[in-house]
């Protein structure tokens, strides 16, 4: 009996492995127009080990898949296992997601893709493990860890940087349409990296956006996109606007609304209504700040208002002015950066 049920596991990772390899590869044939670097394969066996079956205890965050970290041939690596149905996003393509992460794996701000599993129902992902880990906290809602001011910067310009080489580098531009907190990792340097690219989608040569349905996460979809289902580049930049106003406020694509504590409001709305105010200090998370005055140095000052003048940029259509695209987003933060 105990002969016949591995046997019956033994045939049944075949079947996976050849239909999960086989839709692999046509996504890697469709995404890369037929240029790919082959992709390492891993056993079941070698995932389940380095997770200890996929104990949640493994996990460092969770969204419709879950991270774990792991080790396999004595390497930490990151793991990612999506969720069953009906958990799971019916956008979500997890064969190119592989395949995306493994064009973008060259980036030195796109999470390494180093191989996966497809031994398993649907595939897993193996990755590089970043050394401090996830942007986000694990639970969804609470907002960046606390980091200071320069590095929030270097991780903004950074991925900018990933999503233009994404938008301009390939036969078709691709548009992420699920930039987050939870998908941006750090590693020892705390350089940013951002990775899922499964709800990725390229635009046709020639157009400029194409229809789909509408998905992403609640708080970071484009209203535009929402209306419309048609997806372009703005998709991206509004997603980024709002990791922005995230990164100096420490605060999430919702927060609690001051006249109302039970309530909440969008991150832009909250920020718009401080400015207003002249509340520009109310908005910065305070653990940038000089505890003792709650003060901003001039030169950081300066810096985050030219910032938050460029995330409210991305997010908002203003009379006689268009939304910037990623390559320009990019330029921006770098002079920003530089500026004294």
């Amino acid at each position: 009996m105990l002969c016949s049920s591995r046997r019956k596991k033994k045939k049944q990772k075949k079947i996976n492995f050849h239909k999960n390899g086989s839709l692999l590869l046509e996504e890697l044939i469709a995404s890369s127009g037929g240029k790919y670097n082959p992709i390492r394969t891993f056993s079941s066996h070698q995932i389940l080990q380095a997770t200890n079956n996929f104990d949640f205890s493994y996990a460092i965050c969770e969204d419709r898949f879950v991270w774990y970290k792991g080790t396999v041939e004595n390497r930490a690596v990151l793991i990612k296992n999506y969720k069953e149905e009906p958990f799971n996003f019916a956008a979500d393509n997890i064969y190119r997601d592989i395949a995306v992460s493994s064009m973008m794996s060259s980036h030195k701000n796109a999470l390494k893709l180093l191989g996966c599993c497809l031994e398993f129902p649907s595939p897993v992902l193996v990755c590089e493990y970043p050394g401090k880990g996830a942007l986000t906290y694990m639970s969804a809602g609470e907002g960046i860890k606390p980091l200071a001011w320069n590095v929030r910067l270097k991780i903004a310009k950074e991925i900018a940087d990933a999503v233009t080489y994404l938008h301009t580098e390939f036969p078709r531009t691709i548009i992420h349409r699920d930039l987050k907190l939870r998908n941006i990792f750090l590693d020892e340097n705390w350089t940013a990296k951002i990775s899922s690219f499964s709800i990725s989608i390229p635009i046709p040569e020639g157009e400029s956006g194409v229809e789909d349905i509408v998905c992403g996460t609640k708080g970071f979809v484009e209203p535009e996109y929402c209306s419309t289902g048609f997806v372009t580049e703005n998709v991206d930049v509004y997603d980024l606007g709002i990791i922005m106003l995230s990164l100096l406020t420490g605060k999430s694509g919702f927060t609690r609304d001051d006249d109302d504590a039970n309530d909440f409001v969008l991150l832009p709305d909250y920020v718009e209504k401080c400015l207003e105010q002249e509340l520009f200090t109310k908005l910065i998370d305070p653990s940038m700040l000089n505890s003792a005055d709650n003060d901003i140095p001039d030169h950081s000052r300066l810096q985050m208002e030219a910032f938050v003048t460029l995330a409210l940029r991305c997010i908002r259509f203003r009379p006689g002015e268009s939304r910037p695209r990623m390559i320009d987003v990019a330029k921006e933060l770098k002079r920003i950066e530089k500026q004294t």
